[in-house]
């Protein structure tokens, strides 16, 4: 990855209206969340994808200044380590070349995984 495709502006230049995705997102968590009230498995694909794309959604409201600085980088940073997490319990997952960071790595780190995993995902 170059550092030009890491870009906020030019990474998600052609994602979903920041309304729409957060209608849509919240639409698949209560599916998610259905699934395991009925005691059912959520598919690890299907939550890698949704994590990815709730944490590109938190990195965009926080760059685009959104609701708040406190609130939106909270939010950010609890998106970036849940994909994270995920990512190391499926690493098969994981789009080639890229290593989940560690638990303990720090935020920008997180930052830098969630737009590296973004820009190598089959949409963009």
């Amino acid at each position: 990855m170059t550092t030009s495709n890491l870009d906020p502006a030019r990474l998600y230049r052609h994602a979903p209206d920041i309304l729409v995705e957060a209608h849509e997102l919240l639409t698949l968590s209560s599916q998610f969340l259905a699934q395991t009230l009925a005691g059912e498995q959520n598919d690890p694909e299907q939550l890698r994808a949704y994590l990815l794309r709730r944490a590109v959604q938190s990195d965009r409201v926080e760059v685009g200044g959104m609701f708040g600085e406190a609130a939106s980088r909270a939010q950010a940073a609890e998106s970036f380590r849940l994909l994270a997490d995920l990512d190391r319990a499926h690493s098969w997952l994981v789009p080639a070349g890229l290593t989940a960071p560690a638990a303990e790595a720090p935020r920008e780190e997180l930052r830098a995984y969630v737009r590296e995993c973004y820009d190598a995902a089959p949409w963009t």
